[in-house]
């Protein structure tokens, strides 16, 4: 039996300022509608560090600390896996600014769970709000919080 497989290492993080978090609605075509920044993990860079980035590229904020919070994962229709680490990051310096990713907004806990959001994603935000769930694993009809 191979241990072995495939795998694509992406991440994506909830910013809060205050009672505020930030969401992106995405405009990817594979993925659209509300959810966190985030991104792939580029080889030999570090889980914190990609996190780092994809935020400033997506968001243009600098993050400080991210905390992991949780992970995800997935398969898609080759059977390839897809691992997404959540983080949280309460600190963070510049301004705001849409990239090619999607528009970005502020919103509270609230007004979040009461808009269109990318598919699943509703699924994915209990390893964000509810410290007894720390992973999301999907796989064909098993869609499984722990």
């Amino acid at each position: 039996m191979d241990r072995t497989e495939r795998v694509t290492l992406t991440n994506m993080c909830m910013i809060t300022d205050q009672d505020r978090i930030l969401v992106i609605d995405r405009k990817d075509p594979n993925w659209p509608g509300l959810t966190f920044p985030g991104g792939h993990v580029e080889a030999h860079e570090s889980f914190n560090d990609s996190v780092v980035r994809e935020v400033k590229e997506e968001t243009n904020l600098t993050i400080k600390n991210p905390k992991l919070v949780g992970i995800k994962h997935f398969y898609d229709e080759q059977d390839h896996r897809y691992l997404v680490l959540f983080y949280r990051a309460t600190e963070f310096t510049g301004k705001v600014e849409a990239s090619r990713e999607g528009k970005l907004k502020w919103m509270s806990k609230k007004q979040l769970f009461n808009e269109q959001l990318a598919v699943n994603f509703d699924r994915d935000l209990p390893v964000y709000f509810d410290e007894q769930v720390s992973e999301h694993f999907c796989d064909n009809d098993l869609d499984l919080l722990y």
